[in-house]
């Protein structure tokens, strides 16, 4: 993953944390509303049925329902007070002990408090015949409005810790990754180079013991060219990694082919003390037409090979076979590679495109890793794992596109 890439997610997490914790703010907000605007009508309906008790001398009737009904459902701090200021009227949810007689003190207390109301909501009036003001209903608000207003601050500061442990847990595994490429990578450019430095001595041991001249020693010379030539491939590939290479149209058949058969002579066969054989794998490339397909030759040679090598290693019976079938439909070219090894587990298919990731004792996880980015990411391709089976085999599909 580029710096770019990063910075992306690092951006996209942070917003997604603050949009979550905005839409959690606008809809509290409104909920909050909703329940001011219930306990301003529940304190206004007290307020009015006080006035119509006044209004209405024969409404001694409706005195006690409106104390019994109406009052009862108030759970928010109310306080009536005089026209005046002076005198404390009734008092409903505020702390204080009902029975007995207001102290100077507590009526001092109560009228700091209807200013603390007065400035949360306008005092409601009661009148008389809509001209002799009565009383004043003072309200405040509920312990659950009050609850609610606190939510949105506890929302943001769990919506901070969410974004902070996001990124940490991002920036981990990002430096987990890196490490894992960045060794997989030196493990790679070693495996790389060990393949035609071991058998370039192979082949420097048979020219020490061949004559000049003769065909055994002019193939161990052509041996050697191909040898040192796919060196300077995988200088090559090294260098074209990070920056975008150069396609052009090439057979797909014949690339497939020729590292087959570079590898063809250099597979490793088992053999034991008595000198037979316990491991021959075979490779069979099937095209039954001259596709070409727009492709960087090294990389995609990279590629193959990386392949190769993923099915050698999982082939653990005594005859092997790793087939290429090469297809195409329409617009796109399909490159099927199967094994008949042991297979994946369903449990680690999900991981096997992922660097570090390895079922080898001595692994370092990074040729499919690789092999992927290079399909993907420079050939606009994909490559899948299209079927595993266990001790029957696996098989990756190529698929890329024509033009």
């Amino acid at each position: 993953m580029n710096k770019f890439g990063s910075f992306n997610i690092k951006i996209a997490l942070l917003l997604s944390g603050v949009l979550i914790a905005f839409i959690i703010l606008i809809y509290t907000q409104i909920v909050v509303d909703r329940i001011k605007n219930r306990e301003a009508q529940i304190a206004n309906l007290y307020a009015k049925s006080l006035e119509y008790i006044a209004n209405d001398e024969s409404a001694d009737a409706e005195y006690s329902f409106i104390f019994n009904e109406i009052v009862t459902q108030i759970n928010f701090p109310i306080i009536a007070t005089d026209k005046d200021y002076k005198t404390i009227t009734f008092i409903q949810n505020v702390n204080y002990d009902t029975t007995e007689s207001l102290t100077k003190e507590d009526t001092l207390r109560f009228f700091d408090l209807v200013k603390e109301m007065d400035e949360i909501n306008p005092p409601i009036k009661v009148a008389y015949q809509d001209s002799i003001i009565l009383n004043y209903v003072h309200y405040g608000q509920s312990t659950l409005v009050t609850e609610l207003k606190l939510l949105p601050y506890i929302e943001f500061v769990i919506g901070g810790i969410f974004v902070i442990l996001g990124y940490i847990g991002f920036s981990y595994i990002k430096k987990n990754e890196q490490s894992n490429i960045w060794v997989g990578l030196s493990r790679e450019t070693a495996h790389q180079l060990g393949t035609p430095l071991s058998s370039l001595m192979g082949w420097l041991e048979m020219l020490k013991s061949s004559k000049p001249g003769t065909e055994e020693y002019d193939e161990t010379v052509y041996e050697i060219e191909n040898d040192i030539d796919k060196l300077n491939k995988i200088t090559g590939r090294f260098s074209k990694i990070g920056s975008q290479p150069k396609l052009t149209f090439e057979n797909v058949a014949e690339v497939i082919q020729s590292v087959s058969q570079y590898f063809e002579k250099r597979i490793p066969n088992l053999i034991t003390k008595e000198g037979r054989v316990t491991k021959k794998v075979r490779v069979e490339v099937n095209c039954p037409e001259n596709i070409k397909v727009k492709i960087n030759k090294d990389l995609f040679e990279w590629v193959i090979e990386n392949l190769l090598k993923n099915a050698l290693d999982a082939i653990d019976k005594s005859t092997g076979l790793i087939v290429f079938n090469i297809s195409e439909k329409e617009k796109e070219v399909f490159i099927d590679v199967s094994d008949n090894g042991k297979g994946i587990d369903k449990k680690s298919r999900k991981d096997v495109f992922r660097p570090g990731y390895s079922t080898k004792l001595r692994g370092w996880g990074l040729g499919l890793s690789l092999s992927k980015r290079i399909i993907e990411d420079y050939h606009k391709g994909k490559l899948l794992l299209i079927e595993s089976v266990l001790e029957q085999g696996t098989t990756f599909r190529i698929k890329l596109n024509k033009t």
